[in-house]
């Protein structure tokens, strides 16, 4: 019998950590924001093609996003050569390297729940009070947060570890490497080592 159990820490980022943990928050509400522009234009487009299809799940959402992000819709430069020519470069989303790509599919799969719970609700699957259709986020009103899955590299190898560093208050993410945080990891670690626990992607 397993359980969830959560473990709570305060990170103590440097200065440029707190840049790049910003971007990472920054990458995730745009991702949702993108997710579910793509459901929005999806649905204008069925009112007069009701053959054409909506991408509602989170898979099918980072299916999505992933081929935007690599064409002309994503981001373009105009190259004008010596001669006076110009010429169409695409260039996707230029800035997706500077994140890890879990993000964005991390995203993604949170607007797919969003869209499943609201439907959910509509057909009666989901007790409770009504959801409504998801909003786009504000970065002004919304909670900077990001989610990263715990992946296991074929030399066993996770990609978040706790204490995997000189300090023993530390825990490496990936995409973005050891952060120090303010408490005490020691009751965590000992688990892990003792195979009692594992960090698992969150539900």
């Amino acid at each position: 019998m397993s359980r969830h159990t959560t473990f709570r820490y305060c990170l103590d980022p440097t200065v440029e950590q707190s840049i790049v943990l910003k971007r990472h928050a920054g990458a995730a509400r745009f991702a949702f924001n993108q997710s579910l522009a793509f459901v929005k234009a999806a649905l204008t487009t069925r009112k007069s093609c009701p053959d054409h299809r909506v991408p509602w799940t989170g898979f099918d959402l980072i299916n999505t996003f992933n081929t935007w992000k690599k064409t002309e819709a994503a981001g373009r430069v105009f190259a004008v050569s010596t001669n006076g020519d110009t010429e169409v470069q695409v260039t996707g989303l230029d800035w997706r390297t500077q994140v890890c790509q879990q993000v964005f599919e991390e995203a993604a799969v949170d607007c797919g729940r969003s869209l499943t719970a609201f439907s959910d609700s509509r057909t009666g699957k989901r007790a409770g009070r009504p959801v409504r259709f998801p909003r786009f986020k504000k970065k002004d009103k919304s909670v900077p947060s990001f989610r990263l899955r715990n992946r296991i590299a074929k030399t066993g190898r996770a990609g978040i570890r706790v204490g995997d560093t000189e300090s023993a208050r530390s825990v490496t993410l990936p995409g973005i490497g050891a952060i120090r945080v303010r408490e005490d990891t020691r009751r965590l670690r000992r688990m892990l080592a003792k195979d009692r626990a594992k960090i698992s992607t969150p539900p």
